[in-house]
């Protein structure tokens, strides 16, 4: 089925996985040594300096119809050669005398565009920002003569572009050190990026990290088997079971991701305005090479020296808690906040629980400018 298990690091000594594909690697895969940095002591957020309150809900429309969508048409936009040579976007906004540069991936479907508010609550901050849309989304190439689809041909392409966007593009353009912003999947591609390559970001904060995939009706071991299936019979790039081209969330009832109305309201009119960026549902090839992704990359915490936060949605139900508590568990450098209101994208929400989770990455990125 063309596993993307990224450059073979898998660990020999691992948890229980799900998939019968990801015990065969370990299996077969040769043993690392563990990280030997020390166990670090958890920061006391409440107790360190720094702002509160960010962006409002309130006047997220208005501030889009003036300086914040200004501020971000200001940014340089740039693309590079990906694998295969497909098109990546990215987006850099700098600022005078950065106290680091921080990289942006977002998760599945999501356009950096959707990430403006955050963007500029860090360069207000005092950190220069590169956003990257992945491969398939956003303003980057897509793969496939329909443009919707949630595709990949490997998960190994997500960790190569973003290993090759930090080495020709952000660190020839910065003497500051690189963090790492990376919600859900791009949470699974960020700490993967870590494991393969440990230099690339010098800490990394991950909301929602998908390393342990809800498969709500199918339990994982039948999804995979699914998918391992429709991978072996075909080329993968048919839709899954459920999936199709984008819908509009119009019910904001029903929304499982964000209980805040004004951000809801906001991402519906951003498609609206800009229909290129829509995709839609998850192909076999996807489902694939995500649940093994996943399923490896939720192992590698304990080979980790990098300072990392992980942000926990307490109302989640897009990806399970226990892939993020088994990962960090095991990362000597790893703190776990849980914000236990949230719904699975931080950055999203209502102001009191946004406010939890930028507060908290500005703040543990501040502890690592000088350690």
């Amino acid at each position: 089925m063309g596993a993307g298990l990224v450059f073979a690091r898998t660990p020999c000594e691992a948890a229980p996985v799900r998939q019968l594909l990801v015990l065969a690697v370990l299996i077969s895969s040769a043993c690392r040594a563990p990280s030997t940095a020390p166990r670090a002591a958890k920061l006391d957020f409440d107790a360190l300096p720094g702002a509160k309150t960010f962006s409002e809900e309130a006047t997220l429309a208005m501030r889009w119809a003036g300086p914040l969508r200004a501020a971000t048409d200001a940014g340089q936009r740039g693309t590079f050669k990906g694998v295969a040579d497909v098109e990546i976007s990215y987006l850099i906004h700098r600022v005078a005398s950065p106290k680091a540069a921080v990289v942006l991936i977002t998760g599945r479907t999501e356009p950096v565009r959707k990430y403006a508010e955050l963007i500029d609550d860090l360069n207000r901050a005092g950190y220069s920002t590169y956003a990257v849309d992945h491969r398939g989304q956003g303003n980057s190439g897509r793969m496939l003569p329909n443009p919707q689809k949630g595709y990949v041909s490997s998960f190994d392409d997500y960790v190569t572009d973003l290993h090759t966007f930090v080495t020709t593009v952000v660190k020839p353009d910065t003497n500051a050190k690189v963090f790492l912003v990376a919600h859900s999947m791009g949470g699974a591609v960020g700490l993967l990026t870590v494991d393969a390559f440990p230099d690339d970001f010098a800490a990394v904060v991950t909301t929602s990290p998908m390393l342990d995939i809800n498969t709500g009706a199918f339990p994982a071991p039948i999804a995979s088997s699914l998918g391992a299936a429709a991978c072996g019979a075909s080329d993968g790039t048919a839709y899954a079971i459920g999936s199709g081209d984008f819908k509009e969330e119009a019910d904001f009832s029903k929304s499982t991701v964000t209980q805040s109305l004004a951000r809801f309201e906001w991402k519906r009119q951003l498609f609206a305005d800009s229909p290129e960026l829509k995709v839609g549902g998850l192909t076999w090839r996807w489902l694939c090479e995500s649940l093994t992704a996943s399923s490896n990359a939720e192992q590698l915490g304990r080979y980790s020296s990098t300072p990392t936060l992980i942000l926990q949605a307490g109302r989640d139900t897009i990806v399970n808690p226990g892939g993020q508590q088994r990962y960090c568990d095991a990362a000597p450098r790893c703190q776990l906040e849980r914000n236990a209101e949230s719904m699975h994208e931080h950055f999203a929400e209502r102001d009191e629980l946004r406010n939890f989770a930028v507060e908290r990455t500005l703040k543990f990125f501040d502890a690592q400018v000088t350690p």
